[in-house]
């Protein structure tokens, strides 16, 4: 009987200390955590974080390079004015059975751009914002079925409008 008694003690007693020591490490952790020791808890909504980081960057930049060429108009320094010269096309066949229409954009920082392409007596028209980046802005999203012009020799003609400037970018791909 004393033995049966010894052997609940002890493990009551053993129970009783386990719990202790988990709340006791809980606690130190949870304080750790307040008081900015330890950043566990942040792990985990960092790329959220990092994503809404990059988004200000890239904002800032953009809102830095509009503030320059502002500044360059107000000094004997000019900034560039986008010409036809600052836009560059190339076109992809893809795997799909599109043609997707590639451009960079130099000195264009904002604006639309309307695509326009005519194979025969078919034409296809889409209209894209221009998206800034830092080295280069680009009108995103121009793709476009073979089969809605058809083979042959496509005319595409790139419009960006820009701050109250149009600039026409004209180019031929034969499309098999």
């Amino acid at each position: 009987m004393i033995i049966k008694s010894l052997r609940k003690s002890t493990r009551s007693k053993k129970l009783l200390l386990t719990v202790v020591v988990i709340v006791v490490l809980i606690s130190t952790f949870l304080i750790l955590e307040k008081t900015g020791i330890t950043h566990i808890i942040g792990l985990f909504d960092n790329k959220t974080t990092d994503q809404a980081k990059e988004a200000e960057i890239n904002s800032n930049d953009k809102q830095d390079l509009i503030d320059s060429k502002t500044d360059n108009r107000n000094s004997d320094d000019t900034a560039p004015e986008p010409t036809v010269d600052d836009i560059s096309l190339s076109t992809q066949r893809e795997i799909d059975g599109s043609v997707t229409i590639f451009n960079e954009l130099r000195n264009y920082s904002d604006g639309t751009c309307d695509l326009t392409i005519n194979n025969d007596n078919k034409t296809y028209t889409q209209t894209a914002p221009v998206l800034y980046q830092a080295e280069f802005s680009s009108c995103i999203g121009l793709n476009v079925p073979v089969a809605t012009l058809g083979t042959g020799t496509w005319q595409i003609s790139l419009t960006v409008t820009s701050k109250g400037k149009v600039n026409t970018k004209t180019t031929s791909v034969e499309v098999q």
